[in-house]
Formats: structure tokens, C-alpha cells, sequence
């Protein structure tokens, strides 16, 4: 059995960082939409993996990805969805969806 200290601090982690997404998310304008998507994608997938973790005792990962001789790591659906939102994320951050308001 896990001591108590490191499940309260497995779960009082990952509750915090779900707060601080949730009030970045609330000051977003609605025009972000890209950041938007990519918060909402951190979001589900860190809540799964809470669920995970609340539920089993450990987040389960059951994709595992063989390519040739190359083995990506296991990983499981939301830890896609975090990677993927964090990539909208940065995508946003430089500028990805924004267009030129006109021709120079």
C-alpha cells in the first residue's frame, strides 16, 4: 500500500494545475478559439488521468506503438490529448491562427 502522504500529493497536484488551466481558461477571449481547444484537450486529459489515478491507484497505459525496430513509449488516450492540446497551445502562442489583416 502507497503511503497516504504521496496519494494525497498525487492528487492534490494534479487538482491544483486543473484550478490554475480553469481560471487561465475563464480569462481566455472567445476569439482564441485554437487556445481554447488546446486547454479544453489538457483539461479531459488530465481528468482522465485523475480518474485513473483515484480509481486504480495509477493511470494505465495501453497504446504501444511498434514501428519497424523503433518502440515509442506506452501511452493511453489522454495522455494524447494532453500532448495534443499543448501543442494547440504553442501553436497559439506563436501565432498559428492568426491571419494578416491585409496584404503588405
Amino acid at each position: 500500500a502507497q503511503e497516504e502522504w504521496f496519494v494525497a500529493f498525487v492528487v492534490a497536484g494534479p487538482l491544483l494545475a486543473l484550478a490554475g488551466i480553469a481560471v487561465y481558461a475563464a480569462r481566455l477571449a472567445s476569439h482564441e478559439r485554437l487556445a481554447r481547444i488546446g486547454l479544453a484537450l489538457i483539461l479531459g486529459g488530465a481528468i482522465g488521468n485523475l480518474i485513473d489515478r483515484l480509481t486504480l491507484g495509477s493511470v494505465v497505459d495501453f497504446v504501444d506503438v511498434v514501428l519497424g525496430g523503433w518502440h515509442f513509449w506506452a501511452f493511453n488516450v489522454a495522455d494524447a490529448a494532453i500532448t495534443v492540446g499543448v501543442t494547440a497551445m504553442l501553436a497559439d502562442m506563436i501565432g498559428l491562427d492568426r491571419h494578416a489583416s491585409s496584404t503588405v
